[in-house]
């Protein structure tokens, strides 16, 4: 098992955050140029999405939601051929108001080629992957809060 995270302080309420997270739809609005949505499930749970790595490496992943404990996590499965990783959004609420937010990848079972790419750097490119989606969440909240005081 491979375990990648990432976390950043998130200038919003804990319950903004989770309400914006659990619109998978907003998921790829923050998650930048790599990660690209092929399509959502019509019940909003799922979906299927196009990751383009480093060496010109690309991948489909079949998303799902397990669960949803509103406001503090998300968490559900993608599936990468025999490739199969846990993810999970963690939100916990900080004294100034703001949301610690955690990205978390456990990867459950990864078949030959995903084990070599990890290995050879991809869990690093991974983490700094979600470091920069935790960085755009946070923009986001920020500039709307920016907009509100206007």
């Amino acid at each position: 098992m491979t375990d990648i995270g990432a976390s950043e302080v998130v200038p919003a309420p804990r319950e903004a955050v989770f309400e914006f997270l659990s619109d998978l739809g907003n998921h790829w609005a923050v998650a930048g140029r790599w990660i690209e949505v092929v399509a959502l499930d019509g019940d909003g749970d799922g979906g299927r999405v196009r990751i383009r790595g480093p060496l010109g490496v690309r991948r489909t992943a079949v998303t799902s939601v397990e669960r949803a404990d509103p406001p503090e996590r998300l968490e559900g499965i993608a599936r990468l051929g025999r490739t199969e990783a846990r993810v999970a959004w963690t939100l916990r609420e900080q004294r100034d108001g703001g949301t610690e937010v955690r990205l978390a990848a456990t990867v459950m079972r990864a078949g030959p080629l995903d084990r070599a790419v990890l290995a050879l750097g991809g869990a690093s490119w991974m983490r700094r992957l979600f470091a920069a989606t935790l960085a755009r969440l946070a923009t986001r909240f920020a500039a709307d809060a920016s907009s509100a005081r206007a």
